[in-house]
């Protein structure tokens, strides 16, 4: 990849009220980054910036801490900033982690989620389908984030969201540099989400790891071979042993409420 000295050309920033600046410069540069503005490998380098934002350092500085918090820029050495290049190890290993985390929250959001968050599943399930049928693709991005974190707030873990939210932020790069790969497949998406929810709605934790499984490594066309030989070498998030008592599903729950 060739690395660029300058970073493209971004827009000044538009403050936003009862943000503060320093918020402001990370939104607008997270942006850029997981949109393929300052593509993976560019240098920061921040008196281009600060000049081309019109802001000043100390903004700058607290958004770019921010940022590599994230994962999304990394030190090179002690003088070279750069936007994360996500190498095929990487991509690797981004698919491993989603799939462990969102198969664990999903086999315990089996055993817990309310009506409340069925039901606000079922409207994001709804909207995903109405904007898979008319190529809405940015509508579909949006309600696959609320759809998943959705799901992991209902295991009821707030320390496994919080690393999913982390893990995020890099998987939507990496699905940025894929996503014309992913045209053909929209409807498809929206199809994959649903059987990840039913599987929850039943309370079967290897049908949730299935489910889980294919939707993240087998939605979408590129790194195909990859990612088919990554998939089986998932380690199984495997159901609780039948010695142990049998926890109660959702629908069970919400029969009872």
């Amino acid at each position: 990849m060739t690395r660029l000295q300058e970073p493209p050309v971004l827009p000044p920033l538009k403050e936003v009220e009862g943000r503060s600046l320093g918020d402001s410069v990370y939104e607008a540069l997270r942006t850029a980054i997981l949109d393929g503005t300052l593509p993976q490998g560019t240098r920061i380098v921040e008196e281009s910036i600060a000049r081309q934002m019109a802001v000043s350092r100390a903004p700058l500085r607290q958004a770019l801490w921010l940022l590599k918090r994230d994962g999304l820029i990394v030190d090179e050495s002690a003088r070279t900033t750069r936007v994360v290049t996500l190498d095929a190890e990487a991509i690797r290993e981004l698919h491993l982690t989603r799939t462990l985390l969102e198969t664990s929250a999903c086999q315990r959001a089996a055993q817990r989620i309310s009506s409340d968050e069925i039901d606000r599943i079922e409207q994001i399930l709804a909207d995903m389908q109405q904007a898979a049928d008319a190529e809405d693709r940015a509508a579909v991005a949006r309600l696959d984030y609320e759809f998943h974190r959705t799901l992991c707030q209902a295991s009821g873990m707030p320390r496994l969201v919080d690393i999913w939210e982390q893990q995020h932020v890099l998987f939507r790069l990496w699905l940025n540099m894929v996503g014309e790969t992913l045209v053909e497949g929209v409807d498809h998406i929206a199809a994959s989400h649903r059987a990840i929810f039913d599987a929850v709605l039943d309370g079967d934790p290897d049908r949730i790891y299935e489910h889980v499984l294919e939707h993240v490594y087998l939605v979408g066309g590129a790194l195909r071979t990859e990612r088919r030989r990554w998939a089986m070498e998932q380690p199984r998030v495997t159901a609780p042993s039948p010695h142990l008592p049998a926890p109660t599903t959702a629908t069970e729950n919400r029969e009872k409420s």
